[in-house]
């Protein structure tokens, strides 16, 4: 990824906070895990840092040889999901009560979790809004299949999206007042970070990958991420681990998973994809705020269960299609040319 044209240390610190505050507002805010994650700063800090080094270490694995195809994608966001084994232990001992233990490992919240919510809400979908919203490339909307992406394309479907996933936020958030200060906060955050990236339209000659951490930029973070795992591993919840056939299979899981990244990324089609530079942002962002604060006030008036099924039943079929589209992908499909 290293470029005589890559863009400067500054540019890329600027966008990689982006990712960051996406990452979080999506994966934490939406569904009320960390509903008031960007009202208090140590909060706001620690989720930052967790999320985006997590986020940026994959994002240069996946796309350090090349542009990565949606199966590498989310295979690299799997492996990032895998942290609720080893930090949260979630996985092992799921706060909300077990549902299906195998292994000792609570199947229903690992499928939504790590087939759905971290590879999608963490780290696909800031990759795509950053990238739409602030370079020259639109390569992960167009990894999708092309129903799909060509749907995505439509500032409308965004719009849907967006309404949807302001109705659900309020859902979950319990009362009108807290979902306005949870979704009020992490929009004003997101949307400042986006103006300060865009505030120079020179920006946006760079295309995702270039913005994204080179090999030694990529190695640094990495190391950062490990000190996070050597602090958290014993000291968060650690009465939660499970006995040693816990661990094994979690092990074979990180394990075939990386195996799979790396069948993904071998098969990376390296095309560079066209120039289309974000155009500017429309006189109606405003408006949008407003009625998505509106939207998420007038859903917290109803029943959070209906928001809890609604995420679970989605996040677990279109987990288990993912799973089984990425596989058949990586063993079945001949490679690109």
């Amino acid at each position: 990824m290293d470029s005589p044209e890559e863009p400067h240390l500054r540019s890329k610190l600027v966008f990689w906070l982006l990712l960051s505050v996406l990452s979080v507002a999506l994966a934490e805010v939406t569904v009320g895990s960390a509903p008031l994650a960007f009202v208090n700063p140590v909060e706001a800090a620690f989720l930052l840092s967790f999320y985006g080094s997590h986020l940026l270490v994959f994002a240069w694995l996946a796309f350090r040889r090349g542009w990565p195809s949606l199966a590498a994608l989310w295979f690299a966001g799997v492996l990032f999901g895998l942290y609720e084994f080893y930090i949260t232990k979630v996985l092992w001992s799921p706060p909300w009560g077990d549902t299906i233990s195998i292994g000792h490992i609570d199947i229903i919240s690992f499928i939504v979790l790590a087939f759905f919510w971290h590879p999608f809400m963490a780290f696909i979908f800031p990759l795509a809004v950053a990238e739409a919203g602030g370079t020259k490339s639109r390569w992960v909307v167009d990894q999708f299949p092309t129903r799909v992406s060509g749907v995505l394309q439509n500032r409308r479907t965004w719009l849907l999206l967006l309404g949807i996933g302001a109705a659900i936020h309020g859902l979950l958030a319990g009362s009108p007042g807290m979902a306005i200060v949870s979704m009020g906060s992490a929009v004003a955050v997101a949307s400042l970070t986006m103006l300060w990236w865009r505030r120079d339209d020179r920006q946006q000659r760079w295309s995702l990958r270039a913005l994204l951490p080179n090999d030694r930029q990529g190695r640094w973070i990495a190391v950062l991420l490990a000190a996070q795992y050597v602090v958290f591993i014993p000291t968060w919840t650690p009465e939660r681990m499970p006995p040693l056939a816990g661990h094994v299979v979690v092990w074979v899981l990180y394990s075939t998973f990386a195996v799979l990244l790396w069948l993904a990324l071998r098969r990376v089609p390296g095309t560079e994809p066209l120039d289309r530079s974000a155009g500017p942002i429309g006189r109606g962002v405003i408006a949008m705020i407003a009625s998505l604060l509106a939207v998420s006030a007038l859903a917290s008036l109803g029943p959070s269960e209906i928001g809890s099924v609604i995420v679970w039943l989605v996040a677990t079929i279109v987990g288990l299609a993912m799973l089984i589209r990425s596989v058949r992908h990586v063993l079945l499909e001949a490679p690109p040319p």
